[in-house]
């Protein structure tokens, strides 16, 4: 049996890690300018004033259809991002748009779909729920450290 020739070989190492990184320019890493890691003040200043603040979150309420959850971790910096699109979701990102990906819905038109990003160290999911009055909620978080 021929082994590939190097050239082959490379161009194929080459283009798995040129479409995994395509795939990940896909997926959301933020929400208005808050990442994984961000500051709880800088998420202030970003955000505004919470609409509700906490010891480990703030809830922002940034219009009638859409509001956002911000966790943190012990050192006040930001280790998940949820955000919620209600009524009517004209605004909610696509699946596409959140995890790079289309998603089929179910029969009673919910969608769910998680995508960890091993590398970066975060995964996200989309989720929309079922019914006459859907919502679209949208996760970033951080990974658990193993240890």
């Amino acid at each position: 049996m021929r082994r590939p020739a190097p050239v082959v070989t490379i161009a194929i190492v080459f283009l798995t890690a040129f479409v995994a990184h395509a795939h990940f320019d896909s997926i959301i890493k933020e929400y208005r300018g808050v990442f994984i890691g961000t500051d709880r003040a800088e998420v202030h200043q970003k955000l505004g004033k919470p609409a509700n603040e906490y010891a480990g979150e703030d809830d922002f309420e940034v219009s009638e259809t859409e509001s956002v959850r911000v966790f943190f971790d012990e050192a006040k910096k930001v280790k998940a991002i949820v955000i919620t699109y209600s009524g009517k979701l004209d605004a909610a990102p696509k699946p596409k748009d959140v995890i790079g990906e289309t998603i089929e819905p179910r029969p009673d038109g919910g969608m769910y779909k998680m995508v960890r990003v091993e590398a970066k160290g975060f995964w996200v999911s989309y989720v929309k729920t079922a019914g006459d009055n859907p919502s679209v909620m949208i996760t970033v978080q951080a990974l658990q450290k193993a240890g």
